[in-house]
């Protein structure tokens, strides 16, 4: 976190990258800064640029005001770019360059733009299967692998389970008004034995389910999703 290095953070889908990112945020020198979260895969591919690196007035149809980037907006804080393995080709040139040199250039204008922010970076993709396969750039690999943190899933990090699961039963049952208070061992056994292919994100929404429909002030087995309780323990 103390660092400035570029972090490359993989893992599943729902195993907690985010939570993660903002962890190394709130933990830098860069904590009372702007952190800034672009999901890649969500841009619309004729937007990117604009999206990521400004544009001015007129740069184009629709351009009607001046508009900052995504660069520029996380100016002295963590600008965390999720699925970054979902950036088109022509993007990962120029984040390559914006690593490289701290400067960018708004669509349609020509004034070069110092840049200061702390890149971390998130995929649920094999990087080297998408360098191998022509769809990443290993050049910009290596710039953003500086610092690589696997997240495991939560299968492999069962002690984990029962820690979550109490956190999250805390939160639903304050959001929902709601006066339940833990597990029973039945219901522990069978969470941990759940392979979970959702991750932490699933392991969520299973508690805030079994919060809000629940007729106890402990969660049971029978307050379990059936694909729980189908498992074999």
């Amino acid at each position: 976190a103390p660092a400035t290095a570029p972090v490359l953070i993989l893992g599943e889908t729902g195993s907690g990258k985010e939570v993660i990112a903002r962890a190394i945020h709130v933990r830098s020198s860069r904590a009372q800064g702007p952190f800034l979260r672009v999901n890649c895969g969500a841009i619309p591919p004729d937007l990117v640029d604009s999206e990521l690196f400004d544009h001015e007035r007129g740069s184009f149809t629709g351009a009607a005001n001046r508009r900052l980037g995504w660069f520029e907006r996380a100016d002295r804080g963590t600008l965390f770019l999720d699925e970054i393995g979902e950036l088109p080709q022509e993007m990962q040139v120029k984040l390559l360059r914006v690593l490289q040199e701290r400067v960018i250039e708004r669509v349609g204008g020509t004034e070069t733009i110092s840049v200061d922010f702390r890149l971390v970076a998130a995929t649920n993709k094999t990087l080297q299967d998408e360098i191998a396969a022509g769809r990443f750039r290993e050049d910009l690999f290596y710039r953003l692998n500086v610092v690589n943190i696997h997240l495991p899933p939560l299968r492999e990090r069962r002690e984990d389970i029962p820690i979550l699961a109490s956190h999250f039963l805390r939160k639903f049952s304050l959001e929902n008004n709601r006066q339940v208070h833990g597990f029973t061992p039945g219901a522990i056994d069978y969470l941990c034995a759940y392979q979970w292919p959702g991750n932490v994100r699933q392991l969520e929404n299973v508690i805030e389910r079994c919060v809000v429909l629940t007729n106890s002030d402990v969660i049971d087995v029978d307050d379990l999703p059936p694909e729980l309780r189908d498992e074999e323990m």
